[in-house]
């Protein structure tokens, strides 16, 4: 190629030089032609030369690059063992952080599991399983969606909304127990990125709650029961301050008008007849609280009697038939009785048996504005059965179970139509319950009500414990040669109770003070009777019963007190009382009580 340049180049210089060579002769061409080869030898040696120096200089070049790469393959062989070495130390390090983090997950309390994007099982520690009771076979071969509550299937729909955007997703549901129950478990689902941050999936801590939802709730009930009480509290408060206001204001307004000299007899004894009617009422509100308090601590009792049926119903219709009568109000109340004259002699409390009648009664008539109540009686197998209806407006559905409620109403707070604490159908179940009975209620808005009840039947000849047969008193009581010591320190209740046994012609001693008394009765040791009061100054009545025994073992002492509990009684009673009378003390009461000491 080089020779065929160069020639070609010479062939060219001659022709410009020596024009055409055509007529050169044979001589001339072959000297020219030798020159030509000289010069074209001496060329290709120049070149060969110029080659062959560069060559040399390439294959020092060469010899430097492979000097170079052979360094480099050496440097990347160093590199590649040290690589080695450090991808076995990573293995070995990340084998131990894998069984560390392991052993860690499966420790955890909280179930942690993990999913793929598909949502497939791929792991779960074993706290994961235990929390609905099941082995990792069984929980492999059932459907997971299957134990989501029924009201907390939105779970699953909002968990893939919150994968697919790579969030994080807290809730908490109810999932079936293996034994069926279910519980509450707070879950948390977190991203689990790989190193070049796509997804890999997602894991989900979970954490059993359901103690402490229970706790929660029951905190929440206890709050509400608290708010609830607050108010009930408060609308008691009002309620009270109107029921005893209202009949002290007929109290002390009548009585005041009493004070006018010219008001006519009849007048009068009308004034008195509401101061009366008023004081019942009030005795009535504060017994009522008295009442339900001694039940609500297990303080009442009920004690038996013989009584007769139609005579508790009799004496429960008069007391209403008069209130019918004082209200002005178009009702009839109507007795039936079908109870066999030979079952009405029963065993009883009368005094409560005649409250619970009553306080149904008196509701008819409240809630009736005209129309009839119906009373009936009978027996039905071995209980004795009462019925109250009216015709009245009725109590909604919903608040059937309200009424019963201590200070509860259909309507409570200022608005209340009807006056009343709403303690009443509270104090008659509760009486109830203490008599063996119960009490239902039926009745609709705007269709009148029916309440019935039930108490054990106990004949008159079967044995009943704490038994008292009631006994026939004289209205007339004549103890003109008997003396009697009262003792206490309130002025009116000495004079009232001095106006009580003014007429029995008994002689009567007073005192202000146990002191006092106790100098009275050495003074006069015929004194027959003490009428003691427990509240007393310098020595309370207690100790003042004990020091009486001291001087007269056998002297019948009567205690007063407006203590009610029957802890109460039994003090007084073991302090040597013979009995106790609660105040306010009624006239028929104190007189029949003297009579069963004074011979």
């Amino acid at each position: 190629m080089i020779m065929f340049i160069t020639g070609t180049v010479y062939m060219g210089f001659i022709s410009f030089f020596y024009g055409d060579l055509s007529g050169l002769q044979a001589p001339d061409l072959t000297l020219l032609l030798a020159v030509l080869i000289i010069i074209l030898a001496m060329t290709l040696s120049a070149v060969s030369v110029f080659l062959l120096r560069k060559l040399k200089i390439s294959n020092r070049i060469l010899d430097n690059k492979a000097r170079q790469v052979e360094e480099l393959n050496n440097k990347l062989i160093v590199l590649n063992r040290k690589l080695n070495e450090y991808t076995e130390n990573l293995l070995s390090q990340l084998s131990v952080s894998d069984n560390f983090f392991r052993t860690l997950i499966n420790s955890a309390e909280d179930g942690i599991s993990f999913y793929d994007n598909s949502f497939n099982l791929k792991f779960a520690n074993d706290s994961f399983y235990s929390l609905l009771g099941f082995t990792r076979e069984e929980y492999n071969n059932l459907d997971p969606a299957s134990l989501i509550h029924p009201d907390d299937n939105y779970y699953l729909a909002e968990r893939r909304d919150a994968v697919s955007l790579n969030k994080s997703y807290e809730a908490e549901i109810r999932l079936k127990h293996k034994d069926g129950h279910f519980i509450t478990i707070s879950t948390k689902t977190v991203p689990v990125p790989e190193l070049n941050g796509r997804e890999k999936g997602f894991m989900i801590i979970s954490r059993d709650i359901t103690a402490q939802k229970k706790y929660q709730a029951e905190l929440i009930k206890a709050k509400n029961e608290v708010e609830e009480s607050n108010k009930l509290k408060s609308s008691f408060l009002a309620n009270i301050s109107h029921e005893i206001r209202t009949p002290l204001n007929s109290v002390v307004g009548f009585a005041n008008l009493l004070y006018d000299n010219t008001v006519t007899p009849e007048i009068r004894a009308e004034y008195i007849d509401h101061i009366n009617y008023n004081s019942e009422r009030l005795l009535q509100i504060i017994g009522d609280i008295i009442d339900l308090s001694r039940l609500e601590s297990s303080e009442l009792e009920i004690s038996y009697e013989a009584n007769s049926v139609s005579e508790i119903l009799r004496e429960t219709a008069e007391s209403i038939n008069t209130l019918i009568k004082r209200n002005e109000k178009p009702v009839a109340l109507l007795i039936r009785n079908d109870l066999d004259s030979s079952y009405d002699m029963v065993f009883t409390d009368r005094l409560w048996l005649k409250r619970v009648l009553h306080h149904l009664m008196e509701n008819a008539v409240k809630f009736t504005f005209e129309g009839s109540v119906e009373v009936y009686c009978t027996r039905k197998d071995n209980n004795l059965y009462f019925s109250v209806k009216d015709t009245g407006i009725g109590i909604s559905r919903e608040n059937l179970d309200v009424i019963f409620e201590g200070f509860r109403q259909e309507v409570n707070g200022h608005q209340r139509p009807f006056e009343g604490l709403g303690i009443g159908l509270t104090l008659v179940r509760e009486v109830l319950k203490r008599m063996g009975g119960d009490i239902k209620v039926v009745s609709e808005k705007g269709s009148g009500s029916q309440f019935s009840f039930t108490i054990p039947y106990r004949p008159a000849g079967s044995p009943v414990s704490n038994i008292r047969v009631s006994r026939d008193i004289s209205e007339n009581f004549n103890w003109t040669s008997r003396k009697c010591l009262v003792v206490d320190d309130n002025r009116e209740i000495l004079i009232y109770i001095k106006r009580i046994l003014s007429d029995t012609g008994i002689e009567i001693f007073t005192a202000k003070s146990a002191p006092e008394a106790l100098r009275i009765l050495n003074e006069h040791p015929d004194i027959d009777i003490v009428l003691l009061d427990m509240q007393l100054p310098e020595m309370n009545g207690i100790e003042a019963a004990r020091e009486i025994r001291k001087i007269k073992r056998d002297l019948p002492v009567i205690a007063q007190t407006a203590f009610i509990f029957e802890n109460d009684k039994d003090i007084i009673l073991e302090a040597g009382c013979d009995a106790c009378l609660i105040k306010p003390v009624r006239k028929e009461n104190l007189l029949s009580t003297m009579s069963l000491f004074i011979k």
